[in-house]
This record gives structure tokens, sequence and C-alpha cells, in this order.
């Protein structure tokens, strides 16, 4: 291991050891969803203000508690960049997680740039740029290791190559860095994120190949993450263009659910009764309940950034409101 990322693991790791966890009495027990599920929060639900300066990440752990009482949050790398290398602020950041007694899952690592669009991921035809992923993956696995989460979700993003092409980049990429995730004891899981991930069939198949104790799927509710090959993009939108070979989502989450270290309930707009217009939420809860899944369901609104980026902002609820909406919808099928 690179000597700085072994300084940077441990003074990290001692700082959060040092801090006395604040006793869970002093808040109200959340909800019980179920004997085996519970609820987290995925920071990217706040996404538009993290991403528009308006409001720092340091802030996360107490609106997860003080504001939706959840004991568990999930990361996002991208409002983390500046700072991941700053050992006062990785104690910061374990010093709030204790203070408000919760319990860091997830941290989904995008290796994106912002301005020009382009992404780096490990399922690359070219193998120096594939080499690169690999290692600042590594770097995001001690990043989150280092405020107490257990796993990464990484993209397997692929372009001119076929499926077979795109399962063996992935496999050979995968095992380097589950050789070393798994030295951390840290697991990585791959969400239907794009590309030939959206095809739960070929993800699952990729699981079943590498088949590692420290790898899994993370269900993601949304409809664009089951889109498997979208429109020309349109001028100007965000977001992308139109889907034209869309895999079922509800067939897909319940073929990925065998191998879910997480889920992720994607949300954006919502109906007079409280119904997300996208998914059927109870549908999917049907389906968690019926399978062998242990864990956390994350809360993953995501009106807040295609409020600021997207067309129709009057859809859209803000942060606190579309979590709120969420959260309830969970419980209430549980």
């Amino acid at each position: 291991m690179n000597q700085d990322r072994r300084k940077f693991i441990q003074t990290s790791l001692a700082a959060s050891l040092a801090i006395p966890l604040i006793s869970q009495s002093l808040w109200s027990n959340p909800r019980s969803l179920n004997k085996n599920i519970k609820l987290s929060l995925q920071c990217f639900s706040f996404a538009g203000t993290l991403m528009n300066g308006k409001m720092s990440i340091l802030e996360f752990p107490r609106l997860v508690r003080e504001d939706f009482n959840i004991e568990a949050a999930e990361y996002w790398n991208i409002p983390l960049i500046k700072n991941r290398r700053d050992s006062k602020f990785i104690k910061e950041i374990n010093k709030r997680t204790s203070d408000y007694g919760l319990v860091n899952t997830i941290m989904l690592v995008d290796l994106f740039d912002l301005e020009t669009r382009e992404s780096r991921n490990i399922c690359d035809l070219d193998q120096k740029r594939r080499n690169k992923a690999i290692e600042e993956h590594k770097e995001w696995i001690d990043v989150a290791k280092s405020i107490g989460c257990n796993s990464i979700r990484l993209n397997l993003w692929s372009k001119e190559m076929s499926a077979l092409e795109a399962k063996k980049i992935s496999e050979d990429s995968l095992s380097e860095l589950l050789e070393y995730s798994s030295t951390l004891d840290m697991s990585i899981v791959i969400e239907n994120h794009g590309g030939y991930t959206s095809d739960a069939l070929w993800l699952v198949d990729l699981m079943e190949s590498v088949n590692h104790p420290n790898l899994g799927t993370l269900p993601d509710f949304g409809t664009l993450n089951f889109c498997m090959e979208k429109a020309p993009s349109k001028e100007g939108n965000f977001f992308g263009s139109d889907c034209i070979n869309q895999y079922d989502k509800y067939k897909g989450v319940e073929e990925m659910l065998p191998f879910a270290r997480g889920i992720s309930a994607k949300s954006s707009v919502f109906d007079s009764n409280g119904e997300e217009i996208n998914t059927d939420f109870e549908r999917m809860i049907k389906l968690i309940k019926a399978s062998s899944f242990e864990g956390y369901i994350a809360i993953e609104y995501e009106g807040s950034l295609m409020k600021m980026y997207g067309s129709g902002p009057s859809e859209y609820l803000s942060s606190h409101e579309g979590i709120m909406a969420t959260k309830k919808l969970i419980e209430k099928y549980i």
C-alpha cells in the first residue's frame, strides 16, 4: 500500500476512534421498518445545494438525525473531493457522525468531471486510463473507510465494446480492486447505472463470474438507471435524452436483490396522493420484503438536482420535502 495512503488511513481512523460516542438515548428511536430492514439517507438528496456551495457536506450528519430522525448515512464522493486528503476535515466528519449517533454505510464514487462531463471508470478499453481509474478508486476506498463506510459504489460504464468485452474487462479490474478493498474489509457494490449495468441479467452474470464475498449489487429504483440505450443527447439537457431501450425496472430489481448490499430508493416527483409518479413503491417494497435482503434502504431524492438542471422545476419539491415524502412512502409500505 502507498505509504502516504497508509498514513492517511491510520491518522483518520485514530482520530475517529478517539471520539467518544454520544448515548443513543439522546435521540428518539427511528421507526423500525422491518426486523432486518432499516432506513438510511443518501447525501445525493442534497446534490443541488451541495454543488452550488450553499451547503457543506459537514452539515449532512446533523440533517440526517435532527431533521429526519434517520440512523444511517450514505455519502457521495463529489462533495468530498477538495477535502478528501485533509485529516482535520475527515476527523470533523467522524466527530459529527459520532455526535449524532449515526452509522455510515456506502459511498457513491463518480469519477466525473462536472464541467466537461467526461468520466473515468475501470471498464475502459484503454489500459492506461483503466489503470488510472483503478488507482483513483483505491484512494476513494481509503477515504470511505476513514469515515466509517463499509462499501463504495463504482461505475462500469463502457463504450465501443461488446457485452462480453465489457464483462471481461470488468472482471479483471474488479479482481484487482477487490484484492485491495478486502485488505481493508471494504466491499464494492455495482449499481444499475447505465450501459451494460442497466441490463440486470448482465450484472447478475458478472456477480456470479467474479463470485467474491466483498462484491455485491446496489439496486436503484430510477427509471434512467435501467435505460440500456438513450436517444441522441439533446442540447442543454443535463440529464441526457429519452430512453429507447428500457429494461423492466421491477424485474431488474428482483434479479439484483439476491446480491444486494443496499437499496437506492430513488424518487423525484410525487402526485397529490404522495405516490412517486415514476416508480410503484408498493410493488418495489413487496419485492424487497419477499427477498432475503437485509440492510438499509437509502432515500435518494434527486428532485433537487433536477430542479437545478432539469426542465419543469415547478414539479420538484425541495430537498427536505422530497426526502420526507420518500420516507413517508417507504414507511407506508414496509
